[in-house]
């Protein structure tokens, strides 16, 4: 009895070391895998936060090599239409708001343990390699106490300070320091940690629609020409037929890349709020597409996109958050948007078209998206002050 006992003893350790075998072998195998994409990223060192200037510290007045403002094509030119600024009294007010948000110490720069905080970045290279603005910004926020993935888009002709810089639009902090003065005025000017960072550009966002077949959009006739004037810049930017790729009629159309880009990038027939809404539209299409992808048309697409995007996450943090994956699809989504609704004021500023805020009813509403639990604390201890 006592050797049946014992052979059995012997199976069950054997048995137990080959499937700890397997287990190992298994995640040997994950971590390779995944390791293989990782390496294809363009990483950056972790970028430090201290004493961020954003360059020599000279203070300039507009953004680098944007001597009209202008954008693309014959709509382009809005911004130097040539109309007066705002009164005297409204810059005053606008300057003096930013200079109190900037100076107010009682307003620290929340930050928790259990939320994770990474900036996208879509840039408006037009040249692949350049310095350039940041065309959109979106704050991902990943609460894991919470349960929730907050998406937080940043209008880009928001005026505030840039550190080291004089006050301008916020998407000319990328183009003054790049992605890490970007993080830096967006932490500063509305106190939430930005702890990560992606970067896209122009390639990237088409490669990721035109590898998908196409995303299906309602378009106006109104938008037609405009989105057709970004079509002929990139058809030059890329030495491609003039003509190539126009919109025609509008309606339910099937969109490739240039021709969704145009319509993401389209902020002539509407708000820049619209823009923005736009831009998710297309992103929530294209994500629609990518999870419909077999193991074969992922990698490949993976593989062509991987090395243009730009991020200074670590190899452990992406390593994590692709194991994480299975868990975030049960995590509540979540959308908004700053400024906030009745918090702002369209301006011009040295004929800038610009967006000016109320910053404390801003940084209020995207610290309790963010941080809902830590914002009541703050507030709590700051009335019993």
């Amino acid at each position: 009895m006592e050797k049946i006992s014992f052979a059995k003893g012997k199976r069950f350790k054997k048995m137990t070391g080959i499937l700890l075998a397997v287990v190992a072998f298994s995640l040997l195998c994950i971590f390779l895998f995944a390791h293989s994409y990782i390496s294809k990223l363009n990483r950056t060192a972790v970028l430090s936060k201290d004493a961020v200037t954003g360059g020599d510290g000279a203070r300039v007045t507009d953004i680098p090599g944007e001597d009209s403002n202008t954008e693309a094509g014959s709509t382009a030119g809005k911004d130097a239409s040539g109309e007066p600024d705002s009164s005297a009294e409204q810059i005053t007010s606008a300057e003096e708001a930013i200079r109190k948000n900037m100076e107010d110490n009682s307003t620290v720069v929340l930050s928790d343990k259990n939320v994770f905080n990474i900036l996208l970045i879509g840039t408006d290279n037009r040249v692949k390699g350049e310095s350039s603005r940041s065309d959109a910004m979106i704050l991902v926020s990943i609460n894991k106490k919470n349960k929730t993935i907050t998406a937080a888009s940043l209008l880009r002709d928001i005026y505030l300070q840039i550190p080291g810089k004089n006050n301008n639009r916020l998407n000319a902090a990328c183009a003054f320091g790049g992605p890490k003065l970007l993080m830096n005025t967006i932490e500063q000017n509305f106190k939430v940690s930005v702890d990560r960072y992606a970067s896209v550009d122009f390639y990237v966002f088409m490669d990721i629609i035109d590898a998908v077949g196409g995303v299906t959009i309602e378009v106006t006739r109104e938008e037609i020409p405009v989105i057709n004037d970004y079509i002929a810049e990139l058809n030059k930017l890329r030495g491609e037929k003039e003509g190539s790729d126009y919109l025609t009629e509008p309606g339910e159309l099937i969109l490739n890349g240039k021709q969704a880009l145009g319509y993401a990038r389209n902020r002539y027939t509407g708000t820049d709020f619209e823009r923005t809404e736009k831009q998710r539209r297309v992103l929530k299409e294209a994500f629609q597409k990518i999870k419909k992808l077999n193991l074969i048309q992922l990698n490949n697409l993976l593989n062509k996109l991987l090395p243009q995007v730009t991020t200074n996450l670590t190899e452990g943090e992406i390593f994590s958050m692709i194991l994480s994956l299975p868990g975030y699809a049960g995590y509540d989504i979540k959308q908004c948007h700053i400024p906030v609704d009745n918090s702002y004021q369209f301006m011009r500023i040295r004929g800038m078209e610009v967006i000016t805020l109320d910053f404390d009813k801003n940084i209020k509403a995207l610290r309790e998206q963010i941080y809902p639990d830590k914002s009541r604390d703050h507030e709590l201890t700051i009335l019993l002050k």
